[in-house]
C-alpha cells in the first residue's frame, strides 16, 4: 500500500513538471546554440576585423591583398548560404511555422533597398576604377567589388524574403550562419567607416594648414585620378564616394540589424494572430499632419541651404566666418524646437493614459539597446567639446555657440530617448474603444466604440422615453468628448512624429555627407591637438550619424503606429 502510493505520487509529480522541465531543456538548448553561434560570430569579426587593422595601421600592400581575400571568401560563403536557405525554406513547408509580425517593417525593407542601391553604385566605380587602373593593380581589387555586389543584391533579397521567418528546424546551423552573415556586415561597416574617417581627417588636415589648393593640384584624390599612379589605396579615393560612404554605412547597421532578428527569431514560437503595432497602418491616412510637415520640411530645406552654404563658404575664410556661425545657429535654433516638440510628446504621454506593454519582443529590444547606445558616442564628443570651449581664452562668440550646441546636443538626445523608448512601450488605446479598422464590415474606417453590456437596455429605453434618459445622455457626451479629446491627442502626436522625423532626418544628412562643423572651428583643434581630436571625432561621429538614422527610422515607426 505504501510502495502504491509512492508510486501515485512519484508519477502526479513526474507528470506535473514534465512540461516545465521539457521548457527548461528547450530554453537551455537555446542557450547553448546561441552560446555557440555567438562565439563563432565573435571569432570571424574579430579576426576580420584584425586584418582591416592591419590595413590602416602599416602601409604594407600584402595586408591589404590578405583582408581582401578573406573577405570575398566570408561573402561567398554567406551568399551560397542564402541562396541555399531561400531554396530551402521554399522546398520544405514545415522549415518556417511561424512568422514574426514586428521584425522587418516595411519601412526597414525599403530602407535597405534604397541604401542597397547606392552601394552597388559604389561597388560598380570601384570596379571601373580599378578597371582603368588594371596595369598596377592586382586581380583581387577587381575581383572583391564583383563579389560584393552579387552579395548585396542576394542579400537583399534574403532580408526581404525571410526577415520574419522564425527557422524551426537546424537550429544550431542557422544560428551560426546567421552570425558570420552578421559578422561579415559589421565588417564591412567598419572598414567604410575606417575609409570614410581618413579620408575626411586627410581633407581637414590639409584644410586647417592652408594648403588645400596645392593639395588640390597635386593630389591625385582631389585632382587628377591618374596622378594616383600605381598606389591601390588612392585608387577608387574620389571625391563623388563622400556621398556614397553614407549609404554603403547605413546598408550595412540596417542588414546587420535585421540580421540579428533573425537569429533572435531561430526555433521561437510564436502566435500569429496576436495583435502587432509594426508596420505602415491606417492611421497614416486618416490626418494629414499638416503642422508638422509644415514645420519639419522648413527645418529641412533650411539645413540644406545652411549646408550647401557651410560647403561653400570653406573656400574664403570671410565667408567661411560667416557661414560657420550661421550653420551653428541654425543648428542650435532646431535643437531647441526639437526640445520642445519631445517635451509635448512626454506630456502628452502623461494626459493620455495608457497600459505598458512588458512582453519579450526582440524588435523592440534592440531599438532601445541601439538607440542608448549609439547615444553614448555623441555624449562623449559633446562633453569633450564643452570642456574645450569653457577652458578657452579669451571666450568668442564662437565659443559661445560651440558650447551652446554641445549643451543642447546632450539635452536634446536625453529627452528624445525618454520619448522614443516610452512611445515604443506603449499599447494601442483600449479603454472606451479601439482603432478603427479598414475591413469589410467597416470599409470606411469609422470609429467604432466598444460594446457595453447595458447596450440593448440603454436602446430599448431611448424608444421608449425611459426614466433614464438623461442620464444615457450625460455618457454619450461624455464618451463622445472622450473621443475627440483622444483624437485630438493623436493628431498632435502625428505632428510631433512627423517633425521630428524630418528633423532627425537633416541632422543625419548634414554630417554622414561631409559637414565637420567641429573639426572646420579649429577651436577643440587647438586645445587638444589634430591628432587626439581626430581620434575622438573618428570614434564618436560614426555613433552619432547612426543614432539620427536609426532615431529617423524608430519615429516613423511610431508615427505609422499612432
Amino acid at each position: 500500500m505504501v510502495m502504491n502510493i509512492d508510486l501515485h505520487t512519484l508519477s502526479d509529480q513526474l507528470e506535473d513538471h514534465k512540461p516545465v522541465k521539457q521548457f527548461r531543456q528547450n530554453d537551455d538548448w537555446k542557450k547553448g546554440g546561441r552560446l555557440l553561434s555567438g562565439l563563432v560570430g565573435s571569432n570571424v569579426l574579430l579576426f576580420s576585423g584584425a586584418l582591416a587593422t592591419c590595413v590602416f595601421t602599416e602601409d604594407v600592400d600584402i595586408y591589404e591583398f590578405d583582408f581582401l581575400i578573406v573577405l570575398s571568401i566570408m561573402m561567398v560563403i554567406c551568399v551560397v548560404w542564402m541562396v541555399f536557405q531561400m531554396y530551402f525554406t521554399w522546398k520544405h513547408k514545415n522549415a518556417i511555422l511561424f512568422k514574426d509580425c514586428q521584425a522587418g517593417p516595411i519601412w526597414m525593407r525599403v530602407g535597405i533597398i534604397l541604401f542597397g542601391v547606392g552601394t552597388l553604385v559604389m561597388a560598380s566605380l570601384k570596379i571601373v576604377y580599378a578597371a582603368e587602373h588594371s596595369g598596377c593593380v592586382r586581380p583581387m581589387h577587381i575581383i572583391q567589388p564583383i563579389i560584393q555586389v552579387i552579395f548585396v543584391v542576394v542579400q537583399t533579397c534574403f532580408l526581404w524574403i525571410s526577415c520574419k521567418h522564425c527557422v524551426q528546424i537546424y537550429l544550431n546551423a542557422t544560428r551560426c550562419f546567421l552570425m558570420v552573415l552578421l559578422s561579415v556586415n559589421l565588417t564591412i561597416w567598419i572598414v567604410a567607416v575606417a575609409e570614410e574617417s581618413s579620408q575626411q581627417t586627410l581633407e581637414l588636415q590639409w584644410y586647417l594648414q592652408g594648403n588645400r589648393s596645392e593639395d588640390n593640384s597635386s593630389n591625385g584624390e582631389h585632382g587628377d585620378e591618374n596622378s594616383c599612379g600605381c598606389n591601390s589605396r588612392c585608387i577608387g579615393h574620389s571625391d563623388v564616394f563622400a556621398y556614397l560612404y553614407p549609404f554603403n554605412i547605413e546598408y550595412n547597421l540596417f542588414a546587420a540589424a535585421m540580421i540579428y532578428i533573425m537569429w533572435k527569431n531561430v526555433g521561437r514560437q510564436i502566435d500569429e494572430n496576436a495583435s502587432h503595432s509594426h508596420g505602415i497602418g491606417p492611421g497614416v491616412r486618416q490626418h494629414i499632419p499638416l503642422l508638422g510637415l509644415v514645420a519639419g520640411l522648413a527645418v529641412l530645406i533650411v539645413g540644406l541651404v545652411m549646408f550647401v552654404m557651410y560647403e561653400v563658404g570653406r573656400d574664403t575664410n570671410h565667408s567661411h566666418w560667416l557661414s560657420l556661425r550661421t550653420f551653428y545657429i541654425f543648428h542650435v535654433v532646431s535643437l531647441v524646437l526639437m526640445c520642445l516638440a519631445n517635451i509635448v510628446g512626454i506630456i502628452i504621454f502623461r494626459l493620455d493614459k495608457r497600459n505598458m506593454c512588458n512582453e519579450k519582443n526582440p524588435s523592440r529590444t534592440l531599438d532601445v539597446a541601439l538607440l542608448l547606445g549609439a547615444t553614448l558616442g555623441q555624449y562623449a564628443i559633446s562633453y569633450y567639446s564643452i570642456i574645450a570651449m569653457v577652458s578657452t581664452q579669451p571666450f568668442s562668440v564662437l565659443c559661445g555657440l560651440t558650447l551652446g550646441y554641445s549643451a543642447l546636443m546632450i539635452i536634446q538626445h536625453t529627452i528624445q530617448n525618454a520619448f522614443i523608448v516610452e512611445g515604443l512601450h506603449r499599447l494601442p488605446p483600449n479603454v472606451l474603444f479601439r482603432p478603427p479598422s479598414y475591413s469589410s464590415s467597416n470599409p470606411s474606417g469609422q470609429l467604432e466604440t466598444k460594446q457595453d453590456p447595458t447596450h440593448d437596455m440603454e436602446r430599448r429605453e431611448s424608444l421608449t422615453g425611459g426614466p433614464n434618459y438623461s442620464r444615457r445622455m450625460t455618457r454619450r457626451e461624455t464618451l463622445t468628448a472622450h473621443i475627440k479629446s483622444h483624437l485630438k491627442k493623436r493628431k498632435t502626436m502625428k505632428d510631433v512624429y512627423l517633425f521630428l522625423f524630418l528633423s532627425n532626418l537633416i541632422f543625419w544628412i548634414m554630417p554622414a555627407f561631409g559637414a565637420r562643423i567641429r573639426f572646420d572651428n579649429g577651436l577643440e583643434v587647438t586645445f587638444y591637438g589634430f591628432s587626439i581630436w581626430a581620434i575622438i571625432t573618428n570614434i564618436c561621429l560614426p555613433f552619432g550619424i547612426f543614432y539620427r538614422m536609426h532615431a529617423a527610422a524608430t519615429l516613423l515607426e511610431l508615427y505609422s503606429m499612432s
